[in-house]
């Protein structure tokens, strides 16, 4: 039997080599129209390979599930041993070592921790100790995009149960924190000059002058040498504080025992947590009291309404002159994911797409060569864009952290445990005239 399905693996291969060239002869016909890499594409182009990957996408899962079937009968040909959920967690251990994971998250640190495999050590019973653990903040933002539960969530007729867990998580979604260089602090509080005019006075200036300084030089004694002309500079000092962000979810001892439970808990619920509550302070934040100065409410940010006769990628364009204007270059732009399916499906007269396809392939997402965030910590209907990491910096006071303790409150009486996530963060917007924020305005077309 293992023979027949080895077989039947290597026919659904040999198909799956025939669909992928088939998308790479479709992908191959996109053509780059407007000279800046953003594919322009029909609309029977997008279908044909829509339709392509999504065949591509059924033989893998064919080949997914013979694989599969040929272990259950292999299983079937051996001695009494281990169960076949034992086997299957140790064939996905295997690809994860082979790469399925191109990174870990701060759940996976956890629980490859010295802490997590002392609490196992002790069963979870030993009360009164706080365990916690800690990540690097630029570590954890390289990870896959994509992050799968532990465990192979699949039960068989036969064999031992296998606990599913909770559902798988979602796909991460891009942070706005994501359009920050790492840079890294040891203080509490971050001091800083904000620049906040420039005069330039730079021009020619002869070897020679009048005494007057202005006039031609006469050639006589008293003449002088050309004086440079004095340009003027404005700053104003600002501080910003490093705040703390966190929060806690009581969850019973169970979990501890249940590690597909658990990587799921931290990474879904408590550390996205954690990301959210950074993008709001970063572009929403009022500066009082714990709470960050966000971009929005800094004084000297730019402004920009779009114009009705401009779809909305051509708005974004028109306020990134601003910036432009503004001696920075934009790096980044940030909007709310309708406004950012809004400019994907924008159409030109042919019915083609015009955004580049190179995102429908898995490359970064970008509009006019700036790399694009679309979060609901953005209200629809607004952007903003700037240079990020040179006109604000974001600072890593502590790196990610989970804490989790038996010991809090009447955890003791409910056999429950405490898991704490936090951060500390902080910004420093020195240039705010990099920044537009901007606002669109309905696309209206011409006759």
């Amino acid at each position: 039997m293992s023979t027949k399905e080895s077989s039947r693996v290597r026919e659904l291969k040999t198909a799956l080599i025939a669909k992928n060239a088939e998308l790479e002869r479709i992908s191959a016909a996109f053509k780059d129209e407007t000279g800046n890499g953003h594919m322009v594409i029909s609309t029977e182009q997008a279908t044909a390979y829509r339709n392509r990957l999504a065949e591509v996408k059924t033989i893998k899962g064919l080949i997914d599930a013979e694989m599969e079937t040929a272990d259950v009968f292999d299983w079937l040909g051996q001695a009494d041993g281990e169960s076949i959920g034992a086997q299957v967690n140790a064939g996905h251990e295997v690809k994860r070592a082979r790469g399925g994971r191109e990174a870990k998250s701060l759940a996976d640190h956890f629980l490859e921790s010295k802490a997590w495999e002392q609490m196992k050590e002790d069963g979870f019973q030993r009360l009164g100790r706080s365990h916690r653990i800690e990540s690097s903040v630029h570590e954890l933002e390289r990870k896959d995009i994509f992050t799968m539960s532990g465990g192979q969530h699949t039960i068989f007729g036969f064999g031992q149960p296998e606990n599913l867990g909770m559902q798988e998580r979602m796909l991460r979604p891009g942070r706005v924190r994501d359009l920050f260089p790492a840079v890294r602090t040891t203080k509490n509080m971050i001091y800083f000059m904000r620049q906040t005019g420039f005069v330039n006075n730079a021009r020619p200036v002869p070897e020679r002058v009048a005494a007057d300084d202005v006039s031609p030089a006469t050639g006589g004694p008293t003449d002088r040498f050309g004086r440079a002309p004095r340009s003027k500079s404005s700053f104003k000092p600002f501080r910003a504080p490093i705040v703390n962000i966190r929060h806690m979810q009581d969850a019973h001892k169970n979990v501890l025992e249940d590690e597909p439970q658990l990587r799921d808990l931290l990474d879904r619920d408590m550390i996205d947590g954690i990301k959210m509550e950074e993008d709001w302070q970063i572009l929403w934040g009022d500066g009082e009291g714990d709470n960050i100065e966000g971009i929005f409410n800094a004084p000297g940010v730019q402004e920009y309404t779009g114009r009705s006769s401009d779809r909305p990628s051509a708005q974004i364009r028109r306020a990134a002159t601003q910036s432009l204007l503004a001696w920075f270059n934009p790096t980044g732009v940030v909007l709310h994911p309708y406004d950012w399916e809004n400019i994907e499906l924008e159409q030109d007269k042919q019915g083609g797409y015009v955004v580049a396809v190179s995102i429908a392939l898995g490359g970064e997402k970008q509009v006019w060569r700036m790399r694009v965030i679309d979060t609901t910590a953005m209200e629809q209907n607004r952007f903003i864009l700037g240079s990020w990491g040179y006109g604000a910096k974001l600072f890593d006071r502590a790196e990610t952290s989970v804490s989790v303790s038996t010991e809090n409150a009447d955890n003791v009486e409910r056999s429950a445990i405490t898991i704490l996530a936090e951060s500390r963060v902080g910004m420093a917007i020195t240039r705010p005239e990099s920044f537009v924020i901007g606002t669109f305005t309905e696309y209206v077309p011409t006759p």
